[in-house]
């Protein structure tokens, strides 16, 4: 059963391109949200020299992605100043502290731990930890009570703006939903489901061999580059890959013009158009 939740902001300065204070209903967890600029004025707040998890969010411009460093520190804010020195690379910031104060070292490597993992596996954003970080081992009751930490994290991170733990979509749940479209591709098929961010073309899609003059360059370019860079073998596409709309996802799959629209289906034959609009 999915519950509500209650989610309380609080603008430090009055202002939202300032610090945020986030918070949950019935959580101990706490997040601030500052921006790099406003990290050296935050020392003053001790409770921010508790121990934590955080994430520098900055831009992969060589990969033209969202980058997040994932981190740990028995003192937030000192390690904070530090990436200031260190990092040139990030622009904001969210650190997760506990208002009982019961997170201790092992807590926060295994948060630190775990929180690299999903990112990897979701696979939205370039991750700038250069090691993986070290897992703590912790009791039964410990790691059940830290699952439930990391579950209203990646409620909050999401809340705030950054999808970093949050993976394409639910292909199982869009399965059971009878939500997958389909297009036929040469002797194969491409498959796609429509999510919250946009269209997501699914791993195993097939690929046209070739894109016809008619498909857009920037697609044109994008299939290409998923050609090199092995995102796309042996025409198979080896990752899921998000689109903003369903003809960008349908032109990438058959390599010419064609409308999302009209061109997805589901199993049974209707299409994305009469899905979205009930006809």
């Amino acid at each position: 059963m999915v519950f509500g939740k209650t989610i309380q902001l609080f603008l430090v300065d009055g202002d939202p391109n300032g610090r945020w204070i986030c918070e949950l209903s019935n959580w101990t967890g706490v997040a601030y949200k500052i921006p790099r600029n406003r990290v050296k004025e935050s020392e003053s707040r001790a409770e921010l020299s508790s121990p934590g998890v955080y994430f520098l969010f900055g831009r992969d411009d060589i990969n033209d992605r969202p980058l997040i460093y994932i981190g740990e520190a028995e003192n937030a804010i000192v390690r904070l100043k530090q990436h200031l020195d260190k990092k040139d690379n990030w622009y904001e910031v969210i650190v997760f502290i506990s208002k009982d104060s019961n997170l201790n070292k092992a807590h926060i490597k295994y948060l630190e731990n775990r929180f690299y993992s999903i990112a990897i596996n979701c696979n939205r954003y370039s991750i700038d930890n250069p090691t993986v970080p070290t897992k703590s081992s912790i009791s039964e009751s410990e790691q059940a009570t830290l699952d439930e930490f990391i579950h209203n994290t990646k409620i909050l991170v999401n809340a705030l703006g950054h999808k970093a733990f949050e993976p394409f979509t639910d292909k199982t749940s869009a399965a059971n939903d009878n939500k997958i479209f389909y297009i036929s591709v040469g002797d194969g098929k491409a498959k796609c489901v429509q999510t919250s961010d946009g269209f997501v073309l699914l791993k195993g899609s097939c690929i046209h061999d070739k894109s016809t003059k008619s498909l857009r360059p920037g697609i044109r370019k994008k299939v290409e580059e998923s050609r090199t860079n092995g995102k796309i073998v042996n025409d198979i596409l080896r990752e899921d890959t998000l689109f903003p709309n369903s003809s960008y996802a349908a032109q990438f799959a058959v390599g010419y013009s064609v409308s999302g629209p009209q061109q997805w289906k589901t199993t049974d034959g209707k299409t994305l158009k009469s899905f979205e609009t009930g006809d």
